[in-house]
């Protein structure tokens, strides 16, 4: 058993194996890269490692708890975001341990933070929903076809950012109104799309089709940038954000795609009260995640207050 290995050499290892063995996607196989390049940027900033000379055997459990506690304490993130970092770091330490680089995981030892508990989700109501699609439509962006069918995705379909950005266009069934693709946990997924959805994207297609792919790679992306490449997470990011100000909605610096999906979920449940239903279309492993949408229940609970005959 070598413990020597560079670290770095083990993490190209263990993203392959992501891809090759465990089908995970692109995409979920960046979130892992993404989170273990930054413990590799804390050894070598803050732990003051040995640039490019940091083996396997060097990184114990002091090491990986410090850098998911500055997470929190010097970055400022959520107790959720450190216990997502954590997770990559325990199955790329998993990996490590089945290929007899490791006899023991560091991070065997590490609990999760405690998260917090939210009473309910940011989302937007009903009115706020069209105020947001209206300042869209009324934009002179030159992507505004192609804003509008991300939007109207978002919040007809619920996806999530990774989900809507990984869209080839033959993911789309026309005939059968509805997109299969491959989700989160590399589950395959089934959502019927709303008409309205459906008439977005056949008027962004024409504008798609004038941009021309870099390369065959891009060629089946759904949404394009203007530079032919598929369009990333972040650009789909500021976008949602943009004309969440430009609408002067409610919390509009929070909002966020996850936001929207929200906004879907929170909308259908209070339409139809089914949580399985509501589940298979957010793709949710397990129903007490889909529960947290319940809290549209409050409404209702003041509808049945306001029907009270006057004493």
């Amino acid at each position: 058993m070598s413990t020597n290995i560079k670290f770095m050499l083990l993490i190209k290892s263990f993203l392959k194996y992501l891809l090759a063995e465990k089908g995970y996607s692109e995409l979920t196989v960046s979130e892992y890269e993404r989170d273990l390049d930054l413990l590799n940027r804390y050894l070598i900033e803050v732990m003051k490692f040995t640039t490019d000379q940091i083996t396997i055997d060097q990184i114990g459990r002091f090491e990986i708890s410090e850098f998911l506690n500055d997470q929190i304490l010097e970055n400022n993130n959520s107790p959720a975001t450190r216990n997502r970092k954590l997770y990559s770091i325990r199955s790329f330490f998993k990996f490590a341990v089945s290929m007899d680089y490791l006899t023991i995981n560091p991070t065997d030892q590490i609990g999760a933070s405690k998260t917090e508990i939210r009473s309910e989700p940011i989302y937007m109501k009903l009115t706020e929903a069209k105020a947001y699609v209206t300042t869209i439509e009324s934009s002179d962006s030159k992507n505004m076809e192609r804003d509008l069918a991300i939007v109207k995705l978002f919040l007809y379909g619920g996806l999530r950012v990774s989900e809507l950005v990984g869209l080839d266009l033959n993911d789309l069934d026309f005939e059968d109104s509805s997109i299969k693709f491959f989700g989160k946990g590399n589950k395959e997924r089934y959502v019927p799309l709303h008409p309205d959805v459906i008439e977005a994207i056949y008027n962004y297609l024409p504008h798609r089709s004038l941009i021309q792919p870099k390369d065959e790679n891009e060629a089946s992306a759904l949404f394009r940038s203007n530079r032919g490449t598929r369009l990333g997470v972040r650009s789909v990011q500021m976008m949602v954000k943009k004309f969440a100000k430009l609408s002067n909605i409610r919390d509009a610096d929070r909002i966020t795609p996850h936001k929207l999906r929200h906004t879907f979920a929170t909308m259908l449940y209070r339409q139809t009260k089914d949580l399985r239903v509501l589940q298979e279309l957010l793709g949710h492993s397990s129903i007490s995640t889909t529960q947290i949408y319940t809290h549209t229940d409050k409404e209702d609970r003041k509808d049945a207050i306001s029907e009270l005959p006057v004493l």
